[in-house]
């Protein structure tokens, strides 16, 4: 048995989807694992977001990181892009519903069939949840959505866990202050801050990040199919 406390990436190349805005959890994510030495790819979708993902990398290179396009091996895949609309049900068309599914399930799937092959035994795959898709609130298009994914993450545990040795997990953050979230004083925003446990006060990008440096750090080989909440203890029963 072998004991280790170390939560350093050098060497290892993450691939992280929806980085590229650099208030934005994805953006988060990316700078915690290159801090400790991870080479990460910086994703974005539409040409509007070039400059922003270009300043994400910026960043990261200006703190001494490594982020590009890579080839070869992905030890750390994280599917964070997502889309959250709040549209009220009886106002939701087809095209929206299929818009979200494509972005939050059909995204993360069609990903890991391109990227398995290059992920190595001993990889991990984190998918980033919420914890509104257990509480009945938000969007109800966007809270149908992440709960299939974190159906696959229990699924994909089994199947790529037994085959490859590779770890897949959940990361739900509560809310999050970013550059979109609402004020503090929106009533959705509000309620879900008296459900918060610790401090009552949104969450933070880099909040987030740490946990998924965690999942992902040898710290938490043993960890896969689970669904682990970073919400500040916020209570959805």
């Amino acid at each position: 048995m072998s004991f280790t406390n170390d939560l350093s990436f050098h060497g290892k190349v993450a691939i992280v989807t929806g980085s590229g805005r650099p208030s934005g959890i994805g953006a988060a994510i990316a700078a915690a694992l290159t801090v400790r030495g991870a080479c990460v790819t910086i994703d974005y979708v539409y040409d509007a977001s070039a400059p922003r993902a270009a300043e994400v990398v910026e960043s990261i290179r200006a703190k001494g990181g490594k982020a590009t396009v890579v080839r070869g091996d992905i030890d750390i895949l994280v599917n964070n892009a997502g889309i959250a609309p709040m549209t009220p049900t009886v106002e939701v068309t087809p095209e929206e519903m299929a818009s979200v599914f494509r972005t939050n399930i059909q995204g993360p799937l069609f990903l890991i069939q391109a990227a398995l092959p290059y992920i190595p035994r001993g990889g991990c795959i984190i998918n980033i949840s919420t914890c509104l898709s257990r509480m009945g609130l938000h969007s109800p298009v966007y809270t149908t959505s992440k709960p299939a994914l974190d159906s696959l993450t229990h699924t994909w545990a089994l199947e790529f866990g037994r085959k490859f040795c590779i770890t897949v997990n959940a990361i739900a953050p509560g809310i999050t202050k970013t550059e979109i979230s609402p004020p503090n004083d929106h009533p959705e925003v509000r309620r879900l801050l008296d459900m918060t446990r610790l401090e009552g006060r949104m969450g933070t990008i880099e909040e987030i990040a740490d946990a998924v440096v965690l999942v992902a750090s040898p710290l938490s080989g043993w960890i896969t199919g689970q669904y682990i909440s970073v919400s500040g203890g916020v209570n959805w029963i």
